[in-house]
């Protein structure tokens, strides 16, 4: 309904604004690259200007907004141990330690001093924020919040690509729950496609090596660019238009805000 009530000329504008970013990055992409849609949340491998795999996606919160980015692929991880950044151990991780005790033990998290000393949770005062100066480091297996496998890419927000144990999300219409990464549907497709031209990582032995369990980092032979755009209106052919939520405020009019909206 909210859709259905923002008018032509701000649904125009809101077409010539995305007409732009796309002419911004026409040419330039190469002939082999992942590219991110933003407010799509969905995720794309293209090659020769064909798609061939599309992944839906999960990308950040409002409050915890995917950046753009513009980097190259050049590390799969497998079977991941996870590192919680500074504003997850502040913002989640000490609320709900002071809820419960055992939340680190049970999620398989250890805590590290900056010496690299391993600390014990019970030592630390969590009435406090002390505790994010430490290193939260969560264990490899199907509880790790990458799950499977993370993919690897410079870039000055720290954000990368991953799988999730919370495979439901995927199904959600509205999928902006992250913290600013992105989770990619059926991500092991798109991983053995990252690594075909990198030797011994056909299918087999990455389904074989995440079956291992062994933490495994694996450097990509012919790193695949990888761009987070922010793309919220595109022609699907003559006559059709596919419009999407403008979730981070970017398009310049309140009424494409839907689902802050609501």
């Amino acid at each position: 309904y909210a859709a259905m009530n923002v008018s032509a000329p701000i649904r125009l504008g809101q077409l010539q604004t995305n007409l732009q970013r796309l002419r911004e990055r026409a040419g330039t992409l190469g002939n082999r690259y992942v590219l991110v849609d933003i407010p799509g949340a969905q995720v794309e491998a293209v090659e020769n200007d064909r798609v061939v795999l599309r992944h839906t996606a999960i990308v950040g919160k409002i409050d915890r907004q995917t950046p753009i980015v513009n980097s190259k692929i050049n590390e799969i991880i497998v079977n991941p141990y996870w590192n919680a950044p500074v504003s997850i151990v502040r913002k989640d991780i000490i609320p709900l330690m002071r809820k419960d005790p055992n939340y680190l033990k049970d999620s398989h998290i250890r805590l590290f001093a900056p010496d690299g000393s391993e600390v014990d949770p019970m030592t630390v005062d969590w009435s406090t924020d002390d505790a994010a100066k430490y290193r939260f480091r969560q264990d490899p297996g199907a509880g790790n919040a990458m799950a499977s496998v993370k993919i690897n890419f410079p870039s000055p927000d720290g954000v990368y690509m991953h799988d999730t144990p919370q495979q439901s999300l995927f199904g959600k219409m509205m999928r902006f729950d992250s913290s600013g990464c992105v989770r990619v549907q059926n991500v092991r497709d798109l991983v053995t496609w990252i690594l075909r031209d990198t030797p011994g990582w056909n299918r087999q032995h990455f389904e074989a090596t995440i079956k291992s369990g062994e933490n495994v980092p694996v450097q990509v032979t012919n790193p695949v660019p990888v761009y987070f755009l922010y793309v919220s209106a595109w022609s699907t052919g003559p006559g059709v238009v596919q419009f999407r939520d403008d979730i981070y405020g970017l398009d310049g009019a309140n009424e494409l805000q839907i689902t802050s909206a609501l």
